[in-house]
């Protein structure tokens, strides 16, 4: 159970990962973002293009610092069985996707956009899933 534990919290830090580096490399907006405002990149003024970007990036370096510090704990306190670490885990994952989560399911329910609202809604049920998990095999051990 420890294992697999790992395997979701794992991916889910690698994903963390993924969408850190696609926000902080982006030379544009994503498409979701222009059918929220109902206008093409080429169309902003440098101005707001730049505001854009500076949003994205610092989005994308919260998801990147996400990955980080899970990685931390899956290498060192989670790897040595440490419960505590599990929790961290879980709290530090849902804190990055929460917010993220709400913003995209509003933009969802109130525009004509698809934001990737369930991906990020089944990326949170994926670390809850890794603490039932990981729980479980703790509690058996005891």
């Amino acid at each position: 159970m420890h294992r697999i534990a790992a395997g979701i919290f794992w991916c889910n830090a690698l994903a963390m990962l993924a969408i850190g580096l696609a926000f902080v490399t982006a030379d544009r907006f994503f498409p979701f973002h222009g059918d929220v405002i109902q206008m093409a990149w080429s169309g902003l003024e440098l101005p707001f293009q730049t505001l854009y970007l500076g949003m994205m990036r610092t989005e994308g370096a919260g998801y990147l610092a996400t990955a980080l510090a899970l990685a931390i704990l899956l290498l060192i306190p989670f790897r040595q069985n440490a419960r505590w670490a599990t929790w961290a885990i879980v709290s530090i994952g849902i804190v990055e996707h929460l917010p993220t989560f709400l913003a995209t399911l509003h933009v969802a329910r109130t525009t004509a956009a698809s934001p990737p609202w369930i991906a990020t809604g089944l990326l949170m049920v994926s670390l809850v899933c890794g603490l039932i998990l990981a729980l479980q095999k703790s509690d058996s051990n005891s």
